[in-house]
C-alpha cells in the first residue's frame, strides 16, 4: 500500500510565561495532502485530505456518492507513485454528478438499494456501549500524537474490525466504506463510532454501510436526528465513560 506519514515535524517557537520568553522546539503538524480523483480516466474532483488509506478514500466515496453499489463494478485502482491522482477505472459507463453530496448543504436521501429499513429486533446491552467507545478512542493514534485528526471505527459489537484517521471527518467515513468494501464484508457493521459532530450526512455514510447504532463524543445536528429517527438508527451523542446521550430509537439498546 502506497502511503507517507499524515504529518511532519516543524520547528517552531514556543512561549513559555515562566520564562517569559520564545523556546526553539520541534512539533508535529498535519500534513494536507491533495489528491486527484479520476475515474475512467476523465478528472471528477480533488480530495483534501491525509496521505493514508487513499484507494479506500477513492472507492468509498464513489460508493458513498452511488456511483457504485458493489466492488464488482471496479475493474482497477490505480494509484500514482507521489501519491497525487489516483484513476478508477470501472466496468460500467458514469457520468460525473453536477453536485456531491458530501459538498452540498441541501440533502435528500438517495435511493440506494443498501440505505435497508430498520432492523427491528435489534438491540445492545446499554451498559457495554461506553466500554466499546472507549476501546474506539484508545485506538486514535494519530490524534493523540498530534492532534487535529478525526477519527471513525466500525464494529460489529464486540470486535471492532476497521479503524481509519484523517484531517476530515468526510474522508473518514468515505475510507471507513473503502475499507469495508474491500473487507469484502465479512462481519456485521452494527455500530459505527466518529470522533466529530454528528451531521445528516454522517448519518446517511452510517446507514450506506448498514450501521444501527452511530456513536460520538460530541452532538447531532437537528437534521441528524430527523434523518435517523426516520430511517431506523439509534444516535448516541456526548459519549463518556459513565454518562451519554440518546437521541433516537432508545429501544435498540437493551
Amino acid at each position: 500500500m502506497k502511503t507517507k506519514l499524515p504529518y511532519i515535524e516543524l520547528p517552531i517557537k514556543t512561549y513559555s510565561a515562566l520564562t517569559e520568553s520564545l523556546l526553539d522546539e520541534k512539533k508535529q503538524v498535519i500534513n494536507e495532502h491533495m489528491l486527484e480523483l479520476f475515474i475512467n480516466e476523465e478528472r471528477w474532483m480533488t480530495f483534501i485530505c491525509s496521505p493514508t488509506n487513499l484507494e479506500e478514500l477513492a472507492l468509498g466515496f464513489i460508493w458513498n456518492e452511488n456511483i457504485i453499489t458493489d466492488l464488482n463494478q471496479v475493474n482497477s485502482v490505480v494509484l500514482s507513485e507521489n501519491l497525487s491522482k489516483i484513476n478508477i477505472n470501472l466496468k460500467i459507463e458514469v457520468e460525473r454528478p453536477t453536485n456531491f453530496h458530501r459538498t452540498t448543504t441541501g440533502i435528500t436521501l438517495p435511493n440506494k438499494k443498501n440505505f435497508t429499513e430498520p432492523i427491528l429486533d435489534y438491540s445492545f446491552p446499554v451498559k457495554d456501549l461506553s466500554a466499546l467507545y472507549s476501546r474506539f478512542s484508545d485506538e486514535q493514534k494519530l490524534h493523540d500524537l498530534v492532534g487535529g485528526f478525526h477519527s471513525a471505527g466500525l464494529s460489529d459489537g464486540q470486535q471492532i474490525y476497521i479503524i481509519m484517521e484523517d484531517l476530515g471527518r468526510h474522508n473518514c467515513l468515505d475510507k471507513l466504506a473503502g475499507g469495508w468494501l474491500l473487507y469484502e464484508q465479512k462481519f456485521s457493521p452494527s455500530i459505527l463510532m466518529i470522533s466529530g459532530r454528528i451531521s445528516s450526512e454522517m448519518v446517511m455514510k452510517s446507514l450506506f454501510i448498514g450501521s444501527r447504532i452511530l456513536i460520538s463524543r460530541t452532538t447531532p445536528t437537528a437534521l441528524a436526528i430527523q434523518i435517523a429517527e426516520k430511517a431506523g438508527m439509534c444516535l448516541v451523542g456526548y459519549m463518556r465513560s459513565r454518562q451519554f446521550n440518546v437521541y433516537s430509537h432508545p429501544e435498540y439498546l437493551s
